[in-house]
């Protein structure tokens, strides 16, 4: 009589895609060409969370291919060790996409897995901490402190200036190249080939407009004066620069982007506030929402699709300002 192979045979033979850093995981019949594409689906940043993901059930003791009482029990224990809940979901998305990805029915999916996970949510706070908008006065407070005779200084201000007025995501702000600017006299327009929410290789494009002469700070200008003073004609707008003032010739990172932050945020007494790299997007649409700007002008910047998920990007400091009810009769 034929045995049929153990889980813990059929996890050897089955290396998940995660595991080597990309949708490569070999399919008897794909050509070269669908392999490439296949390993194009997923971003990188997606297949490393998830590669992180998977590591986690696995020195908690988990095997694959899993049954729904195998991650039923993970879910439950990492909730103990006191993971948020939407870490607990991601777990729980990634061993989803493993098992998918192996052509194997998803034990998330049942009535255990998915009743633990509302029970999580349920028995917990479930807010999701949001980064504070970094609104125009605080961003011209952290501007101020920043030494724009330096190399250092001039890119900082460029890049936190873009960072806002595209309402840029840190990935997405650090990869833009010279190819992927458009000059106008009315701004510059900006391509996206890739974004969190654009897996599929459509194009998009940011309207970054100049601001009119003697506007304090003006996010196409400074854009312009670094790349001159740079020299930056090709490839990488946003470079490392050394400790010595040099330029580097490889594009700077998202952490990178984030250090330097903080170190202007402490310079400008800003650093208790708790801001991050996506102030700036959640900056940028919560002061145009209170200048009066309509959803359909914040969203062709900030390129939400979904309005509920737009609408959380709102964040207003003051619980009473631009209140719906600042209306009294006589």
């Amino acid at each position: 009589m034929k045995r049929s192979p153990s889980r813990q045979s059929l996890t050897r033979r089955r290396q998940s895609p995660y595991d080597q850093g990309a949708m490569t995981a070999p399919v008897e019949g794909l050509s070269r060409e669908a392999r490439r594409l296949l390993s194009e689906s997923v971003s990188p940043n997606t297949v490393r969370g998830m590669r992180s993901d998977l590591k986690v059930y696995q020195k908690a003791g988990g095997v694959l291919p899993a049954t729904d009482v195998d991650i039923a029990n993970f879910l439950s224990a990492q909730n103990k060790l006191g993971k948020k809940p939407a870490t607990i979901e991601r777990y729980a998305n990634s061993l989803h996409m493993w098992h998918r990805y192996h052509n194997l029915p998803s034990p998330v999916k049942s009535m255990a897995v998915r009743s633990v996970i509302r029970g999580i949510k349920k028995s917990r706070d479930t807010r999701q901490a949001s980064a504070p908008a970094l609104r125009l006065a605080e961003l011209h407070r952290l501007l101020d402190v920043v030494d724009r005779d330096t190399l250092h200084g001039l890119r900082d201000s460029a890049l936190f200036l873009l960072s806002f007025y595209g309402a840029f995501r840190r990935s997405e702000v650090v990869v833009i190249a010279c190819e992927d600017l458009e000059w106008r006299p009315e701004g510059v327009i900006v391509t996206l080939h890739y974004s969190k929410m654009n897996r599929s290789g459509r194009i998009e494009t940011k309207s970054i407009m100049r601001a009119p002469p003697g506007t304090r700070y003006c996010p196409v200008g400074m854009l312009e004066r670094w790349l001159a003073v740079s020299g930056i004609q090709k490839g990488a707008i946003f470079r490392g620069v050394t400790l010595g003032g040099r330029l580097g010739a490889g594009r700077m990172t998202a952490n990178t982007l984030a250090v330097r932050m903080k170190k202007g945020l402490a310079a400008a007494g800003l650093l208790e506030e708790s801001y991050s790299p996506h102030s700036f997007r959640a900056g940028f649409i919560t002061e145009a929402h209170l200048r009066g700007k309509s959803d359909v002008q914040i969203k062709r910047v900030s390129g939400h699709r979904d309005q509920r998920t737009f609408e959380r990007y709102i964040r207003i400091a003051d619980a009473f300002e631009n209140h719906g009810g600042d209306f009294f009769g006589l």
